[in-house]
């Protein structure tokens, strides 16, 4: 996400009215760490009122909307109505480009629909997370219906038009909106884009193939690429026409040749800067703030190859406070390389008393699992340590060992499984290549600094 975010919201390109000028819902991104809270309260009903500090709040629960956990919240003695991120001066995404999952465009109308019929004709003010507030209750019900009425149009059109055979890699050239909501400020695709988000309708319900088995199991665009160009006559054919049809400003149609060609050949700079005139034209012409951003991102890549940028830090020590262990363990999955496990076979019982949390992680079939509220009986290694202690370990201020030799950790088996453990994971490198020919390939290199990565430590002892 860290990597497909510097596309969606600019941060590779300047800004200036020819780069970046915006992220719809706000101008740009923080940098800097991000820290999480656990939660004090949940919110667990679907209508749920609170007093905090003297204000009543009614919390109306959304799952799946903006968010897998969203709520709007209604200030019942204020007349005023929090939409959070469900209602706001523009279309949202209901894929975000950045990388989450699919959300729910019918749900999100629905809960729309609920808001407007508990609060809209109470509220004299509603205001949002990245919009301005709207005044009176007049204004306020036209908004909630028209934003209703716009996710809910995408989704059933979207889905009548796949009933009639309109494939996901058609629908994004089908399927518009109604012309009154095409009239509608509030329901432009500033943020998301109804080409996209048409699409993740289809994605959400269907899923990714268009039922045409040529595009079921492809070739990869570098390997499927050059036998489109020796089939079109050559580089320069190709770029001949690409320079033709980017005159006539048929960009779309350039692109089509041109990445096949800046696959082929990810080393023709020619190619590659006429691709990036291609996709700077096409995103000068989009409404939607992502789109232009992603396709000025693509262009400022192919000319000037992978650099990277200030983002967020994840690991700071609020965030590793906040994230639980289990959460924090499955990610050791992730970052585990599959192909360095072949053969490898363990089982480590991981304990942390002043919490009462228990685990057994498991390598088997070069797949690390991690089970809560277990214990192995034939674990090779057992760890008990506090989860106040194992924090240091996951931030990354002291290793495991020295949490050992102090005594605030203790160890039990063999801690080889540890050396094995450390030996699989990988550090990952936000800045890899998207575009052909635009970074040097690098390996993946172990991780110094991964937790559990102080199994030598123990070698030989």
């Amino acid at each position: 996400m860290t990597r497909r975010k510097t596309y969606t919201y600019g941060d590779l390109i300047p800004s200036s009215p020819y780069g970046q000028v915006d992220a719809a819902i706000g101008k740009s991104v923080a940098s800097g760490d991000v820290g999480i809270l656990p939660p004090t309260k949940s919110i667990d009903q679907p209508i749920e009122e609170l007093t905090i500090d003297g204000i009543r709040m009614v919390f109306q629960n959304t799952p799946g909307t903006e968010a897998p956990s969203e709520m709007n919240t209604w200030f019942p003695d204020l007349k005023a109505f929090w939409a959070a991120e469900n209602i706001v001066a523009g279309q949202h995404n209901i894929l975000t480009l950045r990388g989450a999952p699919v959300r729910d465009a019918l749900a999100w109308s629905q809960y729309i629909n609920e808001a407007l019929y508990l609060f809209g004709d109470q509220a004299d003010v509603m205001f949002a997370s990245h919009s301005w507030p709207r005044w009176g209750k007049e204004r306020i019900s036209e908004v909630m219906r028209g934003q209703r009425d716009m996710y809910a149009n995408l989704n059933n059109q979207v889905l009548h038009l796949a009933n009639t055979g309109v494939t996901i890699n058609q629908i994004h050239n089908v399927y518009e909106p109604p012309k009154s909501l095409q009239a509608l400020w509030y329901a432009h695709a500033y943020h998301g884009s109804y080409l996209h988000n048409s699409r993740a309708v289809i994605q959400r319900y269907l899923g990714f193939w268009d039922l045409n088995p040529a595009t079921l199991v492809p070739l990869s665009p570098e390997d499927s690429a050059p036998l489109y160009i020796e089939m079109m006559g050559g580089a320069a054919k190709v770029m001949a026409k690409g320079s033709e049809l980017y005159d006539k400003g048929e960009y779309r149609l350039a692109t089509e040749i041109l990445n096949k060609l800046v696959y082929a050949e990810p080393g023709n700079q020619d190619a590659k800067d006429l691709l990036a005139d291609t996709y700077e034209q096409m995103g000068y012409q989009f409404e939607s703030a992502a789109l232009r951003n992603s396709f000025l991102s693509g262009a400022k890549e192919l000319r000037d190859g992978v650099v990277a940028v200030k983002a967020p830090k994840p690991g700071s020590p609020d965030f590793a406070r906040g994230t639980s262990t289990l959460l924090f363990l499955n990610y050791l999955g992730i970052q585990m390389d599959s192909r360095k496990a072949e053969g490898m076979k363990f089982k480590i019982n991981l304990s942390t008393p002043d919490n009462g949390e228990s685990f057994v992680v498991e390598m088997s079939n070069a797949t690390l699992t991690t089970i809560a509220g277990f214990q192995a009986k034939d674990a090779d290694l057992t760890i008990t340590i506090d989860r106040r202690e194992l924090e240091d370990v996951m931030i990354g201020t002291a290793k495991l060992a020295e949490k050992v030799a102090a005594g605030k950790a203790k160890m039990e088996g063999d801690p080889q499984v540890l050396t094995q453990l450390a030996s699989t994971m990988v550090k990952f490198d936000n800045w890899f290549e998207v575009l052909p020919g635009t970074t040097k390939e690098a390996a993946p290199t172990s991780n110094p600094e991964v937790f559990l990565d102080d199994a030598t430590y123990y070698e030989g002892q």
